[in-house]
């Protein structure tokens, strides 16, 4: 299995998480929130770990994983799950985004992403994380505000305009940034939803 590293990583750099003790605790004194963004894929799985700390957002770490071609898949799917476990343990997020498969790919594709998909919801359940999913052009929408955004103008809006510049180079794990930034920004509205306060109307008597 090869991990490609990312600009920035704050607990290990340029290998695996497997094995590496995390510190939740940390996490949870340092973050109001934090959530670890899911791009998924059987041989090449983006992740990344967006938080919010007093109204500002960060990137904490973020990588691609590839996994040997030569494995059988279900090999590859509990290295993927391991890898995404590990991350779990490492920094401890609130919740788990994952781009939710576009059908109208090449089916083989779409297969092999809705199974790796399936393997990391099951490891988010186990840790006892909610699991949402989005669209690519719900989060297209949501980093860059137009829904036929490329690739590189997703890198750059989470550059310039989300102030995100740790952001990693390999297209998976800027994905992976890209939806758990979507999430971040979708449950600050929801949260902001919930707390509002109900306008009271006043009856007037005739």
């Amino acid at each position: 299995m090869t991990v490609l590293p990312s600009r920035r990583i704050r607990l290990v750099a340029g290998r695996s998480l497997l094995g590496v003790d995390g510190n939740p605790r940390l996490r949870e004194q340092m973050f109001d929130s934090c959530v670890l963004g899911v791009d998924p894929g059987v041989a090449n799985v983006g992740l990344a770990v967006v938080a919010r700390a007093d109204r500002k957002i960060s990137l904490v770490w973020a990588s691609t994983v590839r996994t040997p071609s030569d494995l059988a898949g279900p090999s590859r799917l509990r290295r993927l799950a391991d890898e995404v476990g590990a991350a779990i343990g490492s920094y401890a997020p609130d919740a788990v985004a994952i781009e939710r498969l576009a059908w109208n790919r090449n089916q083989v594709s779409a297969l092999q992403v809705a199974r790796a998909t399936g393997a990391v919801m099951v490891v988010a359940d186990r840790a006892g994380l909610a699991v949402e999913e989005y669209g690519p052009n719900e989060v297209k929408i949501a980093i860059t505000g137009a829904g036929n955004a490329d690739k590189h103008q997703v890198r750059d809006a989470l550059v310039r305009i989300h102030g995100l510049r740790d952001c990693p180079v390999q297209a998976d794990a800027v994905d992976a940034v890209a939806i758990a930034l979507t999430h971040l920004m979708g449950s600050r509205m929801r949260a902001a939803a919930r707390t509002r306060i109900p306008i009271r109307t006043r009856s007037v008597s005739r």
